[in-house]
């Protein structure tokens, strides 16, 4: 990935915190992530406790993939392991959204998931996403996650 001012991310740590275009990307600790890109974000992750959707947690998860969506548009992608993330942003306005249609309450693949975090209409159990995919420096794609603006599927509300 590239950071939003076009230098490249190095596969050190990065400042974290947002530039004048947005949040940087790179190599950091789980803190930095949280004060930097994951500032202000909805988080979205699933572990053994069922699927997550909540402001970044104080803490690591016990996943290795976060997704975060801003209210400044833009897009986070967490790969962990253990305290150290790598983190990828992404400015949507680069790429358009593909909606995509994530397990539902009633194909019970994640039934247990239904008492944590919101419902679906706010982004929880059985919402609609979109997702993102992006290769802006040629070096592999990425996703990204967000729900989409019709969150509720029909019938599952």
């Amino acid at each position: 990935m590239t950071v939003p001012d076009g230098g490249p991310s190095a596969d050190g740590p990065s400042a974290g915190g947002p530039s004048a275009e947005g949040p940087r990307d790179g190599r950091m600790t789980w803190a930095e992530a949280v004060a930097g890109p994951l500032a202000g974000a909805t988080c979205l992750w699933q572990d053994l406790d069922g699927l997550h959707v909540s402001e970044a947690p104080e803490a690591a998860p016990p996943t290795s993939i976060l997704w975060g969506w801003r209210g400044d548009g833009w897009l986070v992608r967490l790969r962990l392991d253990g305290e150290t993330a790598y983190v990828a942003v992404h400015d949507p306005s680069v790429r358009a959204a593909v909606p995509t249609v994530p397990w539902g309450p009633g194909d019970r693949r994640v039934a247990g998931s239904v008492r944590h975090g919101p419902g679906a209409a706010s982004g929880g159990t059985g919402a609609r996403y979109e997702q993102v995919v992006s290769d802006a420096d040629g070096a592999g794609p990425v996703t990204f996650v967000r729900p989409a603006a019709a969150s509720v599927p029909p019938g599952e509300g």
